[in-house]
């Protein structure tokens, strides 16, 4: 098989509570919030997502915040809230994101339009993995765990998901179809076992990582809460 190129993106950062990401076991919701924590113990966490140039297509992995998030490429707390629909919600998750660092920004800097994308893989539906939807409207294809609508339908996360980022964009709920990973439920994209994404619930119930490469020489595109804080700061 011809290569695979994975090309990595970072579009934003967003301000999170300590247990949000190192809470573990003993974290629980009200905690992983910040609500009640110190504003001093929140720090800036880098926004991700990825492109998987393959032989059979481009692949785009989540598409971090929308330009409405930061309509000028700064902090702008009102802007924020109405991108994000809830004061609430913005208090758990506080974002910012700079002039060119959009998905499209990025992208059309490669020379890659929205509809040069065969397909836009969300990872989970969460603020800073779905929120710049709207940015890729364009691609060919929108495809998420079906496990994940169901999951983001629920009445407790009413708060946390927010279905005006993915309306008007056609979203395609697939079923697990391989057994690969710690849980044996996966998707093979392409059915050649060269994209695979492999489910990890625990902070989502659809939540995935994608596994893109050979068996001989495998590459992890991307373990989308597997990150380290950017540097300390809070809003």
């Amino acid at each position: 098989m011809a290569d695979i190129r994975i090309h990595v993106f970072h579009t934003g950062e967003v301000c999170v509570a300590p247990d949000l990401t190192f809470g573990g076991d003993n974290s629980n919701a009200i905690k992983a919030s910040g609500v009640f924590g110190k504003k001093e113990d929140r720090f800036w966490l880098p926004v991700s997502a990825y492109l998987i140039e393959h032989p059979k297509g481009k692949f785009l992995v989540d598409t971090g915040w929308a330009r409405e998030m930061s309509p000028n490429g700064e902090f702008d707390r009102k802007a924020q809230i109405r991108s994000l629909g809830t004061v609430m919600l913005y208090e758990v998750n506080q974002g910012r994101i700079g002039p060119g660092q959009c998905i499209d920004e990025q992208l059309l800097a490669m020379g890659i339009r929205d509809s040069d994308l065969d397909a836009v893989l969300l990872t989970h539906l969460d603020c800073d993995h779905a929120n710049g939807l709207v940015q890729v409207k364009g691609a060919k294809k929108f495809l998420v765990a079906a496990d994940e609508v169901k999951f983001a339908a629920r009445l407790t996360n009413k708060v946390r998901y927010n279905k005006n980022w993915w309306n008007n964009i056609p979203l395609t709920a697939f079923e697990w179809n391989d057994t690969q990973g710690p849980v044996g439920r996966s998707y093979d994209l392409l059915g050649d076992c060269s994209i695979q994404l492999i489910n990890i619930p625990g902070h989502a119930d659809g939540l995935f990582a994608v596994r893109s490469g050979t068996q001989r020489a495998g590459l992890s595109c991307c373990s989308p809460t597997a990150v380290m804080p950017a540097r300390a700061g809070s809003r």
